[in-house]
């Protein structure tokens, strides 16, 4: 490896958290490289394409949907695919970005706008949500219905942990990809309700791991 990886991203996307979380539990130094939630003129210019998170290593771009079995491939131990464990960790994991993720989402959306200190940015994500989801006070006004619905998912999560440390019993991709959908939550300032104790102390966890970026994160609200 001639230079430090690179993960271009910004910290309110779920698929960032986990490929953050990924590196930091593989134990592999990289340097973040905050992108603009609206500007992405410079992640164009360096990767090629405008998603994110996005991982530069030894000159190769790693797209996002590549980053967990990329990084396996270069660091295997500790491994994120544990013997017969792989395809459970996929699914799961894909139902954590796919569908937890969503209900969380829709739950905090109305207070994800205050966390942008860019008058440009905010601008942006709201205009943004708005044409995907419809009028933010609509959701506000919709805040404990959409609390109910995220919360039958998180029962389902502190089913899995239950005599568990992690979704599967040992650590895998499931872990960090349903931890990326939970994390908009502390984003804007939530908790984990209380009613999920298991959930809580999982999701401590994993936070927990200490990050190998070199560099400090991107600032609250993506800039």
């Amino acid at each position: 490896m001639d230079a430090l990886p690179e993960l271009f991203g910004y910290d309110l996307s779920h698929y960032v958290v986990a490929a953050e979380r990924i590196l930091a539990y593989k134990r592999i130094p990289h340097r973040r490289v905050p992108v603009s939630y609206y500007d992405k003129r410079e992640l164009l210019r360096r990767t090629g394409q405008d998603y994110v998170p996005a991982l530069v290593w030894d000159g190769r771009v790693v797209p996002w949907k590549e980053i967990p079995e990329f990084l396996e491939a270069r660091q295997p131990d500790p491994t994120i695919f544990p013997p017969g464990l792989g395809p459970a960790a996929r699914v799961i994991e894909n139902w954590g970005h796919q569908v937890v993720e969503e209900r969380v989402w829709r739950f905090v959306v109305p207070e994800a706008v205050r966390t942008f200190s860019d008058e440009v940015e905010r601008w942006v994500f709201e205009e943004l949500q708005r044409r995907a989801r419809g009028p933010l006070e609509l959701l506000a006004a919709r805040r404990e219905e959409f609390r109910a619905e995220m919360n039958e998912h998180l029962r389902l999560i502190e089913g899995l942990l239950d005599g568990r440390e992690y979704l599967l019993g040992p650590a895998s991709l499931a872990d960090f990809g349903v931890f990326g959908s939970l994390s908009p939550l502390r984003y804007v300032g939530e908790e984990i309700p209380r009613e999920f104790p298991r959930l809580g102390a999982w999701y401590d966890r994993i936070a927990r791991i200490p990050s190998t970026a070199r560099e400090p994160p991107a600032p609250r609200g993506p800039a």
